[in-house]
């Protein structure tokens, strides 16, 4: 048996799931890192991103990003300090209230998609183009299967 002190344990390998997890803390972290020079935490990202081409009711983001609403309450108000996004009413439903990106949300979209792509070569790089693509294909097969249950 090999040891390697900077890999999975050699023993718990022939998981899947251990190997996808595994990885999948790697990436959180690097993805993090990213999201963090710009001032972010990645549901910030999440919420700006979804409402990049035009305002979404505050719910309806919850709903969209699997938030708990009071989390969300959260988020949006961290994103109007940070003078990212903005609530603004809804024009026609006096319940509702919309967010709003603001040109410095949008900036911020901008800054992480460049730095993300960087992060996500170097990350990837031990795949080839192919492998990057099948792994890819694959695990959005998963996403896909998963958003069809509860």
């Amino acid at each position: 048996m090999t040891f390697n002190e900077f890999g999975p344990p050699e023993d718990l390998r022939r998981w899947t799931g251990f190997l996808l997890s595994w990885v999948a803390a790697h990436a959180r972290e690097s993805y993090e890192a990213v999201v963090a020079e710009v001032g972010l935490k990645p549901q910030h990202l999440g919420v700006l991103v979804q409402i990049r081409d035009g305002p979404m009711i505050q719910s309806r983001l919850s709903d969209r990003l699997r938030v708990f609403k009071p989390v969300m309450v959260g988020l949006v108000n961290d994103l109007e300090a940070a003078g990212f996004a903005e609530r603004r009413p809804h024009p026609t439903d006096r319940r509702a209230v919309e967010v709003h990106i603001l040109p410095a949300g949008l900036e911020a979209v901008r800054r992480v998609d460049a730095l993300a792509e960087n992060a996500s070569r170097e990350f990837f790089s031990p795949l080839d183009e192919s492998e990057h693509q099948t792994l890819h294909a694959l695990l959005t097969k998963l996403a896909d299967t998963m958003a069809d249950r509860p």
